[in-house]
């Protein structure tokens, strides 16, 4: 039997939550999100959660959960492609390529 997949669980501290995944955050979050991608689309599953960010908001501690979901795979595999391309990040952009062929493939 599969061992359940370990959820990277990342604390920010008081960064503010929107600017840490919108800035410097991305380096993190993205290729979370592509391993997201790979699992939801290779096991044909409707959501899959990638990531915890837990911050200290107003002095408590709150977590955000990061997911993707098969109903909005393509906009998130765009994003990815596009951080990849920006950071030249090339194997993680192959590998939004494989998916996207995967997906034509697949008919979604």
């Amino acid at each position: 039997m599969d061992e359940p997949k370990k959820i990277l669980t990342v604390h920010i501290g008081k960064i503010d939550i929107w600017e840490w995944a919108i800035g410097g955050g991305k380096d993190i979050l993205m290729p979370e999100l592509l391993v997201g991608c790979e699992e939801l689309l290779y096991n044909d599953l409707d959501e899959v959660m990638c990531l915890r960010v837990e911050a200290e908001i107003r002095g408590k501690q709150k977590a955000f959960d990061f997911s993707v979901k098969a109903e909005g795979i393509h906009t998130t595999l765009d994003k990815i492609m596009k951080w990849g391309l920006e950071n030249e990040e090339y194997e993680s952009c192959s590998r939004v390529r494989d998916l996207l062929d995967y997906i034509n493939n697949k008919g979604f």
